[in-house]
């Protein structure tokens, strides 16, 4: 019996892997929203609170799915499962106060570039070539993240979109370990970064972790099923989905995040967030394309 359901598990995920990546890349998109939504709580005991329910979640799951092997499992992540939940564990926060330092949609719209930081990263550090569709996506997508920090200058969110970069280098980077332990199941970094998040969020808050009741059912229900529920159907479809079409499906969140938090709150980005931003999404989506034709 066990080996049949594992069986339909796979079967499942062949099917519809796709459509697990578009509903990961549509649950998450409301990450701007849920942290507008946040009542008294500081932008640390946010961080804290979402991690906290989320590490539990995930651990569970590995548990229930591994069970004897949990050990075993977090042993063979090795040095790269650990580079790879520290640069979570620091981007998570870093998202955060990137949104809470400027609008959702400028972060978003910086962190879209994530594709392009990684190839870069990956022509550094793994000697991955750099194909001319690659650099022209880079340069235009430098160009558009250039006026969006020009923006900041003059509104006064400079420093979020600082940190939404700095969070788009730090997910490129926990990409870069992901390769380096293909050869390994990765899927303990999510705790260990969880951990880690939520220790930054504790620390960062004076260990004030007190939230109102909406508050702390905003953070359960976001990090304990909306974030947990994006990380078990992103696992399951990207296993059987390629990296290009994965880049396309997840611009989804990109252009949607905005919106909702545009429509529930009425925070508008400027025109020249939205030329800037059109234009990295644009890069992004272009050299997705071009990768899903070859």
């Amino acid at each position: 019996m066990k080996s049949n359901a594992l069986g339909e598990v796979r079967d499942f995920s062949e099917r519809y892997a796709v459509l697990l990546i578009a509903g990961s890349s549509l649950l998450i998109s409301v990450n701007g929203f849920m942290l507008r939504s946040i009542d008294t709580a500081s932008a640390w005991q946010v961080i804290f609170g979402r991690q906290a329910f989320f590490t539990p979640a995930v651990l569970i799951l590995l548990a229930v799915r591994y069970r004897g092997q949990l050990v075993r499992l977090f042993l063979d992540a090795g040095w790269v499962g650990l580079g790879g939940g520290i640069c979570l564990g620091l981007a998570n926060p870093t998202v955060i106060l990137a949104m809470t330092h400027t609008t959702v949609a400028n972060a978003l719209f910086t962190l879209s570039a994530c594709p392009l930081i990684t190839a870069v990263l990956a022509w550094v550090l793994l000697r991955e070539p750099l194909s001319r569709t690659t650099l022209t996506a880079i340069a235009v997508a430098m160009v558009g993240i250039g006026i969006m920090v020009a923006d900041g200058l003059g509104g006064g969110s400079l420093l979020g979109n600082a940190l939404a970069l700095l969070c788009a280098l730090l997910f490129s980077m926990f990409v870069i370990f992901l390769r380096l332990g293909k050869d390994r199941n990765m899927l303990p970094t999510s705790v260990i970064g969880g951990a880690i998040s939520a220790l930054v969020g504790l620390v960062g808050a004076g260990f004030d972790y007190h939230l109102t009741l909406h508050d702390g059912l905003i953070c359960l229900f976001w990090g304990g099923i909306i974030v947990t529920t994006v990380h078990f159907f992103f696992i399951q479809g990207s296993r059987y989905v390629p990296g290009a079409e994965i880049m396309l499906i997840t611009l989804i969140e990109f252009i949607l995040g905005p919106m909702w938090v545009w429509l529930g709150f009425g925070e508008r980005p400027t025109y020249t967030a939205l030329a800037g931003g059109a234009l990295v999404l644009a890069a992004v989506a272009g050299r997705a394309l071009v990768m899903v034709r070859r």
